[in-house]
């Protein structure tokens, strides 16, 4: 990707041949393939998810003696502008390198990102919010805050992005109440995207508090969307899950006979 020295290791320059590399490896064919993921219509060079997470790396490697978080920042900047998204992909694969250096400080930038629509689909969403919100609240949990105001917001990516933010918590057994204080606030969400988040975290929840999980799905049942039902169930016994879609939707569960 050409010389190791000099301007190559500006983060500018780097976003440049950034561009270059990944336009070679675009396969149309496989964009074609990949649209279908997707309701909204996006710019896709048809690169794999494992050659991106190759490329992300050999990167990091090779500006890592050179690069603080400041210009991981700045080549994240340069790049999600950018339309294709495993362009805008790989960005946030380098930066997530980087996240050791990173603080509360810096989630009014990447909300920015997500306001301006640089992370504008549920694969970016998913691939920001765990991998650079999910450490910023682990290391200052108080910013949950903030992610509650973002369910709140008219950008439906802000939203998801707060939910999915809290799932690699939730799986160390961390911010479970604030888990499901999250679902709360979005139970009257209309978006699919957000009904199927709301139940992947349920989900990711009743993992570590399976009673918990139910006692929430038996309290609120009928004003949880059936989507969020059905992927909060998905790990039951199938017994259990028919039994609590039933319930859920209010029906009366009939008793096995004596």
């Amino acid at each position: 990707m050409g010389d190791q020295n000099g301007l190559f290791l500006s983060p500018h320059r780097t976003a440049e041949e950034i561009i270059k590399r990944l336009q070679s490896l675009s396969d149309p064919q496989f964009a074609r393939q990949s649209q279908r993921f997707f309701k909204e219509q996006l710019v896709l060079l048809g690169i794999p998810a494992p050659k991106l997470r190759r490329e992300a790396r050999s990167i990091y490697n090779k500006v890592k003696p050179y690069w603080t978080s400041a210009e991981a920042l700045e080549f994240c900047q340069r790049l999600l502008p950018e339309p294709p998204v495993e362009i805008r992909s790989l960005a946030i694969l380098v930066l997530s390198y980087y996240t050791p250096s990173l603080t509360k400080h810096h989630l009014p930038l990447i909300k920015s990102w997500l306001l301006a629509n640089y992370v504008d689909n549920w694969a970016l969403v998913d691939l920001l919010a765990p991998a650079i919100i999910s450490p910023l609240v682990k290391k200052s949990p108080e910013i949950v805050e903030e992610l509650y105001t973002w369910t709140k917001s008219p950008n439906l990516w802000l939203r998801r992005a707060a939910l999915v933010a809290l799932i690699p918590l939730v799986r160390q057994g961390n911010q479970l109440r604030e888990a499901y204080h999250m679902v709360l606030r979005l139970l009257s969400d209309s978006e699919d995207l957000i009904h199927k988040a709301m139940g992947w975290l349920l989900r990711e929840a009743g993992k570590k508090d399976v009673q918990r999980l139910e006692n929430f799905l038996l309290a609120y049942g009928p004003r949880i969307p059936r989507t969020t039902v059905r992927y909060a169930l998905e790990r039951f016994p199938k017994k259990k899950r028919k039994k609590l879609l039933l319930a859920t939707k209010g029906e009366k569960v009939s008793q096995p006979s004596k």
